[in-house]
């Protein structure tokens, strides 16, 4: 008689599992959101989800199409009319008509399913320094090889962007993907016209794709938005409604671009997401063409200006250009020392306050990100907390 298999302990399980997720690590972002359960009244300026709630249009659309039964699969690529509604759009935005739309499980089903199509191992991709945290992780799931550009200001208080030379200078043969998020998480930065012009020439040269997560589109507070959409020869658009409608849990986007890649994103998606949530594509297909969403757009304006304007000057912060988060600097010693982003952080956690740590998007640990999407007397309570730090780290 064989003896009773022995367990054989946490560190052999761990052996077991497959080579390409040992390299992801939890994200630091949702470390805060475990911590903010433990605490009494937070001050919380780490959420990356907008304050408000959706429109009621949008919500009696939702009910009355779960009620209607609309609540099973849709095709694949999601509902035809939603898809040419998109495509309008981005035409009417950008002079360009993609070939085709897949409806996504949000920007980060697209982001998936955007890798997993184009990166094999040992292929390049430019990511941008700093950057969402699920970039370099989803490029390391699919083998292929991460090199940074930097988007960090020359000196404290510029504006962060791209040097075109940079791009230039990392684009190889190899180089398959280049990545592009403007307005930008967590920097609030929108590349100018000029800029994204550049990085779309760079990327047509070698043969590149341009992936441009635009989910923050909506909240951008310059004057001339542009996206890739309009310059690169071969681009995939991830966007959304998650944003802007207040509604990320409904897992709402889209991708845009050459019907061959979206063919493989959409047979691909068949054996993972299926299709996008059916009920909410009825939902803004009814509903968002009704909503008026310039008050939103307004109060995320005003709020942007108040944290630009009350934040105290040792923060060296580049008002945000967009998106709802900032990005300052972390408070610098009269000595020229690098500040203590450990101590900075943990004095914020005793006042209370809760920030995401820079290197949770960066190989720097030099600044933090701050949401300001928070009503009004939660966000002037948080910018309170860092201007009393300020002088102390400083």
């Amino acid at each position: 008689m064989s003896e009773p298999r022995k367990s054989s302990g946490q560190g052999a399980d761990a052996a077991r599992l497959a080579d390409r997720v040992r390299g992801i690590e939890p994200s630091g972002i949702r470390r805060i959101f475990e911590l903010m359960a433990t605490m009494e009244d937070p001050i919380n300026l780490s959420i990356g989800q907008p304050h408000y709630d959706p429109p009621v249009e949008l919500v009696e659309a939702a009910c009355r199409a779960i009620r209607a039964g609309k609540n099973r699969y849709t095709v694949t690529q999601g509902l035809p009319e939603l898809n040419a509604r998109v495509l309008d759009d981005v035409a009417r935005r950008y002079g360009h008509r993609p070939e085709t739309c897949l409806l996504t499980a949000g920007v980060s089903g697209g982001l998936v399913l955007t890798f997993q199509c184009l990166l094999n191992p040992g292929d390049e991709i430019l990511l941008p320094d700093p950057g969402f945290v699920m970039y370099r992780h989803l490029a390391t799931l699919c083998g292929a090889t991460v090199r940074y550009y930097d988007l960090y200001p020359k000196q404290p208080g510029q504006r962060f962007g791209v040097d075109l030379a940079e791009i230039e200078a990392l684009c190889g043969p190899r180089t398959k993907i280049v990545f592009v998020n403007s307005p930008s998480n967590p920097t609030g930065a929108v590349l100018t016209r000029a800029e994204i012009e550049g990085v779309c020439a760079i990327a047509n040269r070698c043969g590149a794709y341009v992936v441009s997560d635009e989910i923050y589109d909506f909240f951008c507070f310059t004057d001339d938005y542009a996206s890739p959409v309009s310059y690169a020869e071969r681009c995939i658009q991830l966007g959304g409604y998650s944003k802007t409608y207040g509604i990320p849990g409904w897992r709402m986007g889209y991708a845009t671009g050459p019907a061959n890649v979206l063919d493989a994103m959409k047979t691909l998606q068949q054996f993972s997401f299926v299709c996008a949530p059916a009920p909410f594509q009825y939902a803004l297909l009814e509903a968002e063409p009704s909503i008026d969403l310039s008050p939103y757009f307004a109060e995320y304006r005003q709020k942007r200006d108040f944290v630009a304007r009350e934040l105290h000057p040792v923060y060296a912060l580049s008002p945000p250009e967009g998106s709802f988060y900032a990005f300052p600097q972390l408070p610098t010693p009269a000595d020229g020392r690098a500040g203590d982003a450990g101590a900075f952080l943990q004095a914020a956690l005793d006042h209370k306050l809760l920030i995401v740590p820079g290197k949770s998007f960066s190989r720097r640990d030099t600044h933090f990100r701050i949401s300001f999407a928070a009503d009004d007397e939660l966000l002037a309570r948080g910018i309170a907390v860092l201007n009393e730090l300020a002088p102390r780290f400083a």
